[in-house]
């Protein structure tokens, strides 16, 4: 007679934890906190990087690359020195195109001589556009702080082969300080610098700059306005008149800053 098979429990297969859902949730949680992370450093970084090669100031950069420099004038003549110009803009806000145009310097570096002057321009400064008169703080507003730099460039005579930066406040200090810094270590080391500017410096622009600066005595850095002179202006005859605009003397600022002597 067939006997009945018993059932017995197996000691040796293990019996699931009352705190495997528990884990699994806290494995989830930490899953999604790392990609939060990972994304968030991301997002960071590249709104960081936007702020260097600004394509509308590169772009402006480019355009003004393409006109020539101012010539010595009447009396004057170069003195072959290497001057370094950066263009500097201060706006109430870096964010938008439309922002208000609060101070306009140029800063020229010699190296030549190793000194270095910065040059205060008044934002209502007389500018011609197109045929069409405005001034520097009118052409920002209206078409944003990268439509400045042609006109303006063009105006002074000069080009900006140290750079463009646009700023909410003196940064001069702080770039200087910023000289021998790894390059890979920018954006890490330096992310309050970078996030308040816009430039169209990319890295290693940015810390060529910051060299020049560091040669600089900060504390003792001249500051004078720019030379201004009576808009001239030619009719259809051909007849020469002044308006009562103020625009650059070009020679007058290129002796100033080294360039003509």
């Amino acid at each position: 007679m067939p006997r009945k098979r018993e059932m017995f429990e197996r000691t040796d297969v293990p019996e699931p934890s009352p705190l495997r859902n528990v884990i699994g949730a806290m494995v989830a949680v930490a899953a999604i906190a790392a990609t939060v992370v990972a994304v968030v450093f991301a997002w960071n970084r590249a709104n960081l990087e936007s702020h260097l090669g600004d394509n509308a100031l590169e772009e402006a950069a480019h355009d003004l690359a393409e006109y020539g420099v101012a010539s010595p004038p009447a009396g004057r003549s170069g003195t072959g020195d290497t001057v370094y110009c950066t263009l500097l803009l201060t706006t109430n806000s870096i964010d938008t195109q439309n922002a208000s145009l609060e101070d306009a310097r140029i800063l020229a570096i010699d190296s030549t001589k190793g000194s270095a002057v910065l040059v205060n321009l008044p934002v209502d400064l007389a500018l011609t556009v197109d045929g069409n008169p405005t001034t520097l703080s009118e052409l920002c507003a209206k078409e944003g702080y990268a439509s400045c730099v042609v006109p303006l460039g063009r105006a002074a005579g000069l080009r900006f082969s140290n750079g463009v930066v646009v700023s909410a406040d003196d940064i001069l200090g702080s770039a200087a300080q910023l000289a021998g810094m790894d390059p890979d270590d920018l954006l890490s080391s330096a992310k309050t610098f970078v996030s308040r500017i816009r430039t169209d410096m990319e890295v290693g622009e940015l810390l060529e700059f910051a060299e020049h600066l560091s040669q600089v005595d900060m504390s003792s850095l001249a500051s004078v306005d720019v030379p201004l002179k009576a808009e001239s202006v030619t009719d259809e005859e051909g007849n020469v008149s002044t308006t009562d605009r103020q625009v650059i003397d070009e020679g007058e600022l290129g002796v100033l800053i080294g360039l003509f002597a």
